[in-house]
């Protein structure tokens, strides 16, 4: 299936949040139009009723609720990240691995003297032949997950099983990236805060709250989204956000980076180099600092300069290459039309520049395995877009 934007768009764009708001979309909706509007604009929606033809919407589900016996006989053989939502520890909820079957029998019993959330459970990535669900067109154009599958890396694909009552904290995603997230069953609540406002949230100490609460912050912009089964939310780069389950839930996440949001991540990843540089200030003067820094960025934002470069650069030369006419497809569905890989060839060439402009680059202060040489890739990006 080819995936076209139907206008050419424009590489400098910038965001407005002024009387934004959460819109309420068919699953009929053009794929162009919604690139257009909420992608590019970087402004959040929920699509009713998007996972009709998934196979988990028939084996996951029982009677309107989570079919537990399915997952004790298909997955007893696979543990799973679980959080436990009443204890808390440096600012976070603690998690343990659990065997799946006896997180099952937890749920089943309804009698829980604890609040155990299944989270970030990699489970198409362990089960690569379970076909449990299809990205949805709308979100087919992911340069992360199309990196990390093609390198085998870890990927940035999700399960989230919850009983009534889990909660995620207040957070911006990974790498501020995009997500998506998917109701197979249940009802979620979200809370989301265009960029900016969680400022307002912060303690004197620059902390966010675990979670927000209106009585104590009066004076906040924030949306609250009710998000029912079959439902898919999209949360746009940098916008923070809660998420508690109403009912006994699971969905389908994932996180995902492309042209629209390119820029964000690397602004978020120089304001974090920023911040790193400023907690060991003191040591600036010795010859390991730029190394280290770069070391503790990749352990704080999950990657570092190198691995952003490469990153780009891949996804730059997968482009060319397709207009070359080198079919590329993504998800095992998905083909990018002509404009489409225009508008992403002009996006990563302004990013490469900018990379190429850093000072840690102009100075050549870092010493960066180079998978491609950025400046052949700039000129052959320049000859196509020209």
């Amino acid at each position: 299936m080819e995936i076209e934007i139907n206008e050419c768009l424009d590489s400098t764009h910038t965001y407005k949040y002024t009387g934004c708001n959460v819109s309420i979309l068919p699953k009929d909706i053009e794929y162009s139009k919604f690139y257009k509007d909420y992608i590019y604009n970087n402004l959040p929606c929920i699509i009713r009723n998007i996972s009709s033809n998934w196979e988990c919407c028939t084996t996951w589900v029982k009677d309107d609720t989570i079919n537990y016996d399915h997952f004790i006989d298909k997955y007893s053989d696979l543990n799973a990240p679980v959080a436990d939502c009443g204890t808390i520890a440096y600012n976070a909820q603690t998690k343990n691995d659990l065997n799946v079957s006896d997180y099952m029998m937890y749920l089943k019993t309804k009698e829980r003297d604890k609040l155990l959330y299944l989270k970030d459970w990699h489970l198409r990535r362990l089960r690569p032949d379970d076909n449990f669900y299809e990205v949805p067109v709308f979100f087919g154009s992911d340069w992360l997950n199309e990196y990390a599958q093609d390198h085998q890396e870890d990927d940035f694909m999700f399960v989230y099983i919850g009983p009534s009552g889990s909660w995620t904290p207040l957070h911006a995603d990974v790498y501020s990236s995009f997500s998506w997230s998917v109701n197979v069953v249940g009802r979620k609540k979200w809370i989301l805060f265009p960029p900016g406002e969680e400022e307002k949230l912060k303690d004197p100490l620059g902390n966010l709250p675990l979670m927000f609460e209106d009585l104590e912050f009066e004076k906040v912009t924030h949306f609250k989204v009710i998000q029912e089964k079959g439902d898919a939310i999209f949360v746009p780069s940098g916008w923070h956000h809660q998420v508690s389950n109403e009912l006994d839930t699971i969905s389908i996440n994932q996180n995902w980076i492309n042209a629209c949001n390119i820029e964000e991540v690397w602004k978020a990843l120089e304001k974090c180099l920023l911040s790193v540089e400023d907690e060991i200030k003191e040591f600036q003067s010795t010859l390991e600092f730029v190394s280290q820094c770069q070391l503790i960025l990749k352990s704080m934002f999950g990657m570092d300069f190198e691995y952003f470069i490469n990153f780009i650069c891949y996804i730059a030369k997968k482009r060319l290459s397709e207009l070359e006419g080198n079919s590329c497809v993504v998800f095992n569905k998905y083909v990018l039309g002509k404009n489409h890989i225009m508008f992403d060839l002009k996006k990563l060439l302004k990013i490469i520049d900018l990379f190429n402009n850093h000072l840690l680059i102009v100075n050549n202060s870092l010493n960066i395995d180079y998978k491609y040489d950025t400046q052949t890739i700039i000129q052959q990006i320049i000859n196509k877009i020209q």
